[in-house]
């Protein structure tokens, strides 16, 4: 169990990214949440574009909303619209507050005009203030943009794609760690790439600038199989050998 940055968050290392949950029944949903609570995982990450995953996780948590830290956000960029979406989120996961709502997928020539007059960062400021929301993050598939939001110091926390193929974020990780900016990891396994689940989480996890990865998982053996590495993620020589072909394999294509 680690804080989320400087929130008061305390989170396992392992979360639920939200993604897969589009592609299953509410009840096998019901079955993977329930094997999340049975786990101790605590973080479920979840996003306005992906079509039904906050009702379906909404559902799902009803009567344990406490175990659960959520995530969730959102692709607009202006008042009105996430001003609206909040609300959305709100009543698709049948809650008065979400932890942390996120500026999904912000591209670098977006940044500076989330922060001005009526824009998107207005809206959740006002639901921050009115106990909507409690923390404001920022995802990105952009270094640059992630690069600002560490240094503007407006951002909680910071969600960009982290594997044993992409370590680009490596020193924009360290540096958010240094000032306290919670660091969530997407896509842990490559997007599927990497077939090794076991080492991909333990790669990421022996980062210890690294507060939480997300793995999208869709049935209870896959949450037993990501929390398991949570027992011991200590890499082996064994394991760097196979990091190293993974990486030469993978790598300069991917």
């Amino acid at each position: 169990m680690r804080n989320l940055g400087n929130t008061n968050m305390k989170i396992k290392r392992v979360g639920f990214g939200g993604i897969p949950i589009q592609r299953i029944t509410q009840d096998d949903t019901n079955l993977v949440i329930n094997e999340l609570e049975k786990q101790g995982i605590n973080f479920i990450d979840s996003a306005r574009g992906y079509t039904i995953s906050e009702e379906a996780i909404g559902i799902a948590i009803e009567g344990k909303r406490d175990k659960f830290f959520l995530a969730t956000k959102s692709m607009s960029r202006d008042y009105d619209s996430m001003k609206r979406d909040v609300e959305i989120s709100l009543n698709n996961f049948k809650t008065d507050f979400i932890d942390l709502y996120q500026f999904h997928n912000v591209k670098e020539e977006e940044y500076d005009n989330l922060f001005k007059d009526k824009m998107a960062y207005s809206a959740l400021l006002e639901a921050k203030e009115q106990g909507k929301i409690k923390h404001i993050g920022i995802t990105s598939h952009n270094l640059n943009t992630i690069e600002k939001a560490i240094e503007d110091g407006k951002f909680d926390t910071i969600q960009f794609p982290y594997n044993i193929v992409e370590g680009q974020a490596d020193e924009v990780f360290k540096k958010a760690h240094e000032k306290g900016v919670g660091t969530i990891v997407m896509r842990p396994l490559a997007g599927g790439a990497i077939d090794d689940g076991t080492l991909a989480m333990k790669y990421i996890l022996s980062r210890e600038y690294i507060d939480v990865a997300i793995p999208g998982m869709d049935t209870p053996e896959q949450v037993r199989e990501n929390t398991a590495v949570l027992a011991n993620f200590e890499l082996t020589e064994e394991d760097n050998v196979k990091i190293t072909k993974i990486k030469s394999e993978l790598g300069t294509n991917f």
